[in-house]
């Protein structure tokens, strides 16, 4: 059954004649976000099936198809599947508006183990800059070799700054895990509470970058305990000086992902 469903995604049906689309916009202009979430639609219906409900399958195909384009895609009307998440890549635009989307989806067969597919997406800009799917999808290779990562930052860190603004690095973290950010941040600074059943270990390290003023940032790695387990992650970690009439003071300004330099 499972090689019937995949036979006729690679073979599908003939397919009413579309319409050939208005000149689009170029590729510095296209619209790529709104591509990508076309096609993360698009691929979850697509790659979404029942043999006793096959009118769903279309109904939903309908809504994002261009006029004259086939609802079934192909699809023999045979099987059972359900497309679960779904990851949209790169978009690779062509000519007259036309671009194809890469989506990596994760399908759950009747019956197996569910496995991750890849597909090439063609979507072009219709009427009214409105973007439609323009014809069906074609199955791709998932690569089972990680891409190559980066080379390690040579990135360096103010030793002594790092030890003199530990203790607020590490009060921050406490307080932002205890639901109460507001009071170890910086006044003015906005830091959304952490969601339920995390738990902080440890505030494991801290550098600050080499810098100078009163602005300054570096690398906290912290071990959070959640599901059972315990998991490590990096935080860019931005402070600024405080000052008050008594005295002055380091307090953290804002948090994202670990630095990007």
């Amino acid at each position: 059954m499972a090689f019937a469903a995949t036979r006729s995604i690679l073979a599908p049906h003939d397919q009413a004649p579309q319409a050939v689309p208005a000149p689009g916009p170029t590729a510095a202009a296209y619209p790529d976000d709104a591509a990508r979430a076309l096609a993360v639609r698009a691929a979850r219906a697509y790659l979404t099936w029942d043999e006793a409900k096959p009118a769903d399958r279309a109904r939903e195909l309908s809504a994002v198809l261009a006029s004259g384009v086939d609802p079934q895609l192909g699809w023999d009307r045979r099987g059972a599947q359900t497309a679960g998440l779904v990851v949209p890549g790169p978009v690779v635009v062509g000519k007259e508006g036309r671009a194809r989307v890469r989506i990596d989806a994760q399908v759950s067969p009747g019956t197996g183990p569910a496995r991750w597919v890849a597909l090439d997406i063609p979507v072009v800009v219709v009427g009214a800059g409105r973007l439609a799917v323009s014809g069906p999808p074609a199955l791709l290779g998932v690569p089972e070799e990680p891409a190559a990562g980066p080379e390690p930052s040579t990135r360096g860190a103010d030793l002594a700054f790092s030890t003199a603004t530990r203790g607020a690095v590490d009060g921050f973290f406490r307080a932002w895990a205890a639901g109460g950010a507001a009071q170890a941040a910086a006044p003015g600074t906005v830091v959304p509470a952490l969601p339920g059943g995390v738990e902080l270990r440890a505030v494991q390290g801290w550098e600050a970058a080499p810098g100078s003023g009163s602005d300054r940032h570096g690398v906290a790695r912290v071990v959070w305990a959640t599901g059972g387990g315990e998991i490590t992650q990096a935080y860019r970690v931005q402070l600024t000086r405080v000052e008050s009439a008594r005295a002055g003071r380091w307090q953290v300004a804002g948090i994202s992902g670990d630095d990007l330099t």
